[in-house]
Order: structure tokens, then sequence, then C-alpha cells
């Protein structure tokens, strides 16, 4: 498993993921520097509480922006090998089919983990730029930038299971694109709609939505693994 992780991470190296892994992130942040500049007046008037008013307005942008990276992060993994017609080979090794798809999913964890990561960074940063003081809720500001990418799970499993099962990456670009751009505006969608669960709030309880999120995402994954381990890939 270490050495399909290490191989996977040597071919994701020579691919432009990594730019994405922070133009995600940086995309976002710069967009609230751009809403706090033309609106900042207002928005300190809409929320008094200002650390959660920019989790708010953050979040907004996190849900969608979580989605598409889930969705092109899985099709350029998977598109590594099928561009290379290297299934059969790969498949050949004295490796399980499990390990593979696993190796996959995980690859892209790791990506999305760092560009969380850099979202709470450059939040906080954010925040203290705009004056509103070192005083920070750490825990709301963790959980605001990775509850996202935890409720999210069930997608990005759907996405790596797709989009190594189809050879053409339109379908599960259409796919993700599409659930990206309907998350905004699913706020009264139905609660089994997973492409809404990322986009924790107002008054939703987000920890519902992120245990979700997990369960789902590792029944995804299952599901996902088993049948890549019955499927004949080309």
């Amino acid at each position: 498993m270490l050495k399909l992780l290490q191989a996977d991470m040597l071919k994701v190296k020579r691919k432009w993921l990594w730019f994405l892994v922070f133009l995600g992130p940086f995309g976002v942040i710069a967009l609230q520097i751009v809403n706090y500049r033309v609106r900042y007046d207002y928005l300190i008037q809409q929320q008094p509480d200002v650390w959660k008013g920019l989790m708010e307005n953050v979040n907004m942008f996190v849900a969608p922006a979580m989605l598409l990276g889930m969705t092109i992060i899985a099709s350029q993994l998977a598109n590594i090998e099928h561009q290379q017609s290297s299934w059969k080979h790969l498949l050949s090794l004295p490796i399980r089919r499990r390990d593979v798809f696993s190796s996959k999913f995980m690859i892209a964890v790791m990506m999305l983990i760092v560009s969380c990561l850099l979202l709470f960074i450059g939040t906080i940063l954010l925040g203290v730029a705009l004056k509103f003081g070192w005083d920070f809720p750490f825990q709301s500001l963790l959980g605001n930038s990775f509850y996202p990418l935890l409720a999210g799970l069930p997608v990005l499993a759907l996405q790596i299971w797709l989009s190594i099962t189809f050879q053409n990456q339109a379908y599960p670009l259409t796919l993700g694109i599409s659930g990206a751009v309907f998350c905004m505006l699913s706020y009264k969608a139905p609660v089994w709609f997973i492409w809404k669960w990322p986009l924790i709030l107002g008054d939703q309880d987000p920890n519902r939505f992120v245990l979700a999120g997990i369960l789902v995402g590792f029944i995804f994954f299952l599901i996902g693994m088993v049948d890549f381990q019955r499927r004949d890939v080309k």
C-alpha cells in the first residue's frame, strides 16, 4: 500500500493538481478580500460577531469550491491511468485491486486536507488583516475549514468510483460540476441530497452532516471498491 501511495504521488507530481490544491483556498480568500473591501460596513452591521460573519461568508464559497476540487482531482487521478492505457498493466502486477482503489482515494483525501489547512490559515490571516483581533474562535474556524471535506466524503467516493469506471471523463465531470452548481442553490433541498451537506450555514447543525458524510462516504467507498474488484477495467 505504501509503495502504491508513493507511485501515485510521483504520478501526481507531473500534473498540475498541486496548483489546484493551492488555487482553491487562495481563490476563496481572494473573493472575501474583495467582498469585505467593497461591503465592509454593511457586513459588520449584518453580523456583529465579526469572526462568525467571516466564517459564514467564507463557507458560502468553500462548499462549491470543495465539490469542484473533489471532481477535478478524482478525474485527474483516474485519467492518469486512462490516458496511458495502463490499467491492465497496473492490475497485472502482484497487488490487490482494493489497494489500487484505496490509494487513489487516499491521495485525493490528503490533497484536500492540505487545501483545507491552507484555507484555515488564510481565514485567520484575513481576519487579522481586517482588524478582527487575534482572539479568534480556533475550534469554529477549524470546523469551518474541515467540515465541508468530511461532509463531502460521499461525493468524493462517488467521483473516484465513476472516474475510474468511465474512460470518458465527461460523465463524472458533468455530474460533479452540476452538483457543485446546485450546491449553491440547495438550502431547501432534501436532506438526502449529498451535494448539500458541505454547505453548513445558518442554524444547521454541522455535526449531523459530518457524521452522515463519514458514514455514507465509507459506504460509497466500499461499494466502489467492490465494484472495481469485479469490473474488467480497460
